[in-house]
């Protein structure tokens, strides 16, 4: 009798194996440099003596800079190089780059730690690589695996903030880099590339990747992708999907990144600061596995434009608001700008075809800069106006704009329940280390 592989038996698929290390990874990476970043910025203006606007143009805005210069290259890499290699030497220089800034003692080591060293290694062990080589293991789900994906880019700002702003009193943020490093190190690091796979094989059976699971190739689910740069810029979908998602990326880099600010103006302490950051994570959170679902029924035009909308609304009510009510409010609605990221992926997907992610995920985050300068944006015209609200304001406005635009992209609806394909999604070349990085 033919034995059945164990994967079969069990009926678990090994692909939401990696997407739950692509979610622990992007947590390590991104929740104390970037989502509890808000909450380290009043004590380094305090003792190194830079204003904050200053932390974010710089810092802030030199690591946006450098991350979308790198990505349309770690997309290159992601769809050409084993995932694990990629994610071990990101999650290592996370770790050394934690330790590095507990010693820092001036603003340029801040700054330059932030706009050198960080994008390198977030860009190898983040959203990039993450959303490859989790559209490698799915067709099927496609929607719903990215959405629980996306989920590493705001759990642990729901968690790490409140922790964050409770210890930091007590012990001093340089003890919080600390532990943060070493716990990366010695714990998250080896999880991850012991379970990171680049792609199913027969043995875990093909459960997400065709219909008919036992007779899907190999090559069918992994290979080298014809899509180069031209390819990409040359599409019409990619530039609407640009225009939409930037001022919604803008409004949440403010969201995140200057709400310990906008509280205080509010006359809310730092307490109630790293609340909100978890507050605004939570609607992140919840928002990502939403979109994820309706991209799987609907496909990715209509949440877009939706999202687009909704994230517009929260910039109008935090803009306007008087009351705390209000602030929370409009920090949920800005949140729901997560949904953003797991449509995106997707729309890339249908677009240019699972092993074409990586590059146009890319060369989509090459224009991130646009957003991540936003924050210092805002913060320079509070200090010119003492008010958070025209920057706000114009923000939700291009927003509008870009939902718009984007009921303008065309998708092709495949017969399976929804799920968006373009033409060229199997025409896969195979490649010659498939079945040796598949292990």
């Amino acid at each position: 009798m033919t034995s059945i592989p164990r994967a079969e038996r069990s009926g678990w698929y090994y692909g939401w194996n990696i997407v739950a290390v692509c979610v622990l990874s992007q947590i390590a990476v991104i929740a104390v440099p970037l989502s509890a970043l808000s909450l380290f910025l009043q004590p380094w203006s305090a003792e190194l003596h830079v204003p904050i606007s200053k932390i974010l143009l710089i810092g802030l805005g030199g690591f946006g800079l450098g991350y979308a210069l790198l990505s349309p290259f770690i997309g290159i890499l992601s769809d050409k190089y084993p995932a694990r290699l990629l994610f071990s030497m990101g999650l290592a220089g996370i770790a050394l780059f934690s330790i590095a800034m507990s010693f820092v003692n001036a603003a340029w080591q801040i700054l330059a730690l932030y706009a050198i060293a960080l994008p390198v290694f977030i860009s190898l062990s983040a959203a990039v690589t993450a959303n490859a080589v989790v559209a490698r293991w799915f067709v099927r789900r496609r929607g719903l695996a990215l959405g629980v994906t996306a989920f590493g880019r705001s759990m642990g700002g729901v968690v790490i903030p409140p922790i964050v702003a409770a210890l930091a009193p007590e012990f001093g943020w340089r003890a919080i880099w600390r532990l943060s490093g070493i716990i990366i190190a010695i714990v998250i690091a080896p999880l991850v590339i012991w379970v990171l796979r680049d792609r199913p094989t027969a043995h875990d059976g093909y459960h997400y990747v065709s219909e008919t699971p036992s007779t899907t190739p190999h090559h069918a689910v992994g290979g080298a992708s014809d899509v180069d740069w031209r390819a990409v810029f040359s599409r019409r979908n990619f530039w609407i999907l640009l225009i939409t998602y930037l001022p919604m990326h803008a409004l949440h880099e403010v969201g995140n990144h200057t709400l310990a600010p906008i509280a205080a103006s509010h006359g809310l302490g730092q307490q109630a600061a790293g609340n909100l950051i978890a507050v605004f994570n939570l609607s992140y959170l919840s928002t990502t596995l939403v979109a994820g679902l309706l991209s799987d029924r609907f496909g990715n035009r209509l949440p877009l434009a939706a999202l687009a909308v909704t994230t517009a609304m929260g910039g109008v009510v935090l803009a306007l608001g008087q009351t705390a009510a209000a602030v929370v409010l409009g920090i949920v609605l800005i949140g729901t700008s997560g949904g953003l990221w797991p449509l995106l992926a997707a729309a890339a997907a249908a677009e240019f075809g699972a092993n074409g992610v990586g590059r146009a995920f890319g060369l989509l985050s090459l224009f991130l800069p646009v957003g991540i300068f936003a924050p210092s944006a805002v913060s320079k015209i509070q200090e010119l106006t003492s008010s958070y609200a025209p920057g706000l304001i114009g923000l939700a406005a291009i927003s509008i704009v870009g939902g718009t635009v984007c009921l303008f992209m065309r998708e092709k609806m495949s017969s399976s329940a929804g799920e968006t394909f373009a033409p060229r999604e199997e025409t896969f070349v195979p490649r010659k280390d498939a079945l040796s990085n598949a292990r």
